[in-house]
């Protein structure tokens, strides 16, 4: 997103020339919403490849459930009968009392939950006609599993967009350290929203977290005794983009902690929760594009929240191939990036996904 950022395309918009000050419609694509834009329609790609999927497949429902029971405090995959063993197990209760009773039970055991006769998203691990029930059969995805899911796109929404005002002003190895601030945030709610237990070295792990993040920040800011004016209003604006990475960091960490919810509450699979993300983020933006074009531009810095010309973005990447391969990279790689940290998320924990996420850090030379 910061390559993005410096690259300079014709637009509709106009802005001063960095060599002579005239004005010119050359400028930077400093689009922070656009790139919001992106990651949404790179998550909703996943839904579209799942509906791809399941109908060259032929398949009953969008994606196969995994980790849907625990045992001993570890979560594994239920293996369902195959219908050979079905009606093996049928033929050694004929003629018992109670043996139907005895295979409805089984039935059921393997049976992902249902909740108010709503359909679930998740394959059925029975066949359905053993199983039963027009609904499983159709594959449906129930409808409040997908108005849940607003929520946790909502969040995203909001924390990319602080991200990206925020990275505007600061470099990308600052807000990568900075983003370590989520471990903190995702450790508080885990503990106060799902109930889990820290220990003392978790503890003490988050302090040390919370003096690397006071550091780099403090660096990031760029403090000098002897600072000019130009230099003040760069630390000022340094400090405002690193107070939007902090606050989009709490954001993401309780949308963090509503999926890990979802995912093993809910049982909704992780491809199948980033692609209704995704939808959800593209029915926001059919709200947001004609606010954000129609709001007043300023010279403030915050007006970056509130106003982008959607028009002038899209003549922009139409100038410049450069901005389109970019574009199309960029929604590769965050598409498989918001899919293997959920696959993280529910196959270990929000706070584990955390840590990986910030891993990222050690890459930066």
């Amino acid at each position: 997103m910061k390559t993005e950022y410096a690259v300079r395309a014709h637009g509709t918009a106009t802005c001063a020339d960095p060599a002579t000050g005239a004005p010119t419609t050359l400028c930077p694509f400093d689009k922070p919403w656009f790139g919001v834009l992106q990651m949404k329609v790179a998550m909703a790609l996943c839904l579209a490849f799942l509906y791809a999927r399941k109908c060259s497949q032929h398949r009953q429902y969008l994606e196969t459930p995994v980790l849907r029971m625990h045992k001993g405090g570890r979560r594994y995959v239920a293996t369902a009968p195959s219908e050979h063993e079905m009606a093996a197990i049928k033929r050694k209760y004929a003629g018992h009392a109670g043996a139907e009773s005895k295979v409805d039970a089984l039935k059921r055991k393997y049976r992902p939950p249902q909740r108010d006769g709503d359909a679930n998203e998740q394959s059925p691990l029975l066949p359905p006609r053993l199983l039963g029930g027009e609904e499983d059969q159709q594959g449906r995805v129930s409808l409040r599993t997908m108005a849940a899911i607003a929520l946790p796109s909502m969040l995203d929404l909001l924390q990319t967009v602080l991200s990206n005002v925020g990275l505007l002003w600061i470099s990308s190895s600052v807000y990568q350290m900075a983003r370590g601030s989520i471990i903190i945030f995702s450790a508080f709610f885990s503990v106060r929203l799902m109930g889990k237990k820290l220990y003392g070295y978790h503890y003490a792990s988050i302090w040390i977290v919370m003096l690397a993040v006071a550091l780099v920040g403090y660096a990031g800011v760029g403090h000098h005794l002897n600072a000019t004016a130009a230099d003040d209003a760069g630390s000022t604006n340094a400090l405002l983009g690193l107070c939007f990475i902090i606050a989009a960091q709490i954001l993401c960490a309780l949308q963090i902690v509503v999926e890990e919810h979802m995912m093993l509450a809910l049982n909704v699979s992780p491809m199948l929760l980033v692609g209704f993300e995704g939808l959800w983020g593209l029915v926001f933006y059919i709200i947001l594009v004609p606010i954000l074009t129609l709001t007043p531009a300023t010279g403030s810095a915050f007006a970056r929240t509130w106003h982008e010309d959607f028009v002038d973005s899209f003549v922009q990447v139409k100038n410049s191939p450069t901005l389109v391969a970019l574009i199309l990279a960029y929604i590769v790689a965050v598409g498989t990036l918001n899919v293997t940290g959920n696959y993280v998320t529910k196959h270990l924990s929000a706070v584990m996904r955390s840590i990986a996420e910030v891993r990222s850090v050690l890459l930066l030379g």
